[in-house]
């Protein structure tokens, strides 16, 4: 679990992490060196906090996204682990791109079907 990438993305101190899962901030710290491991009860409101899923705060899944058991190609996984990594204005950009994309590839399509 990289806690504080997941914190800076955020955008927020140790204390205020510390404060929403009721610790004190050294115990974030010491999460975010991995010199101790958080609790069951606060695994869960770490991955509610982020919004991930606790086997991606475990390091067992390659991204946050839950997937319901659904096997995803490895360039679906790639998108999804880069997105997870931007924070959010970079984020609206990758989905204007990719809306140009989609609206570029519809029109070409269209085209095609009536030439």
């Amino acid at each position: 679990m990289n806690l504080k990438e997941l914190r800076e993305s955020k955008g927020i101190t140790q204390i205020e992490l510390a404060k929403q899962l009721g610790v004190v901030r050294s115990t974030v710290c010491q999460y975010e060196k991995g010199n101790r491991e958080p609790d069951t009860i606060t695994l869960i409101k770490l991955a509610d906090f982020f919004d991930v899923t606790t086997d991606y705060l475990l390091g067992r899944t390659f991204t946050g996204v839950e997937t319901n058991g659904v096997e995803l190609p490895a360039d679906k996984m790639e998108i999804l682990a880069l997105f997870d990594e931007m924070t959010p204005a970079p984020r609206a950009r990758f989905m204007a791109y990719g809306e140009g994309l989609l609206g570029k590839m519809a029109g070409d399509h269209a085209a095609k079907k009536f030439s």
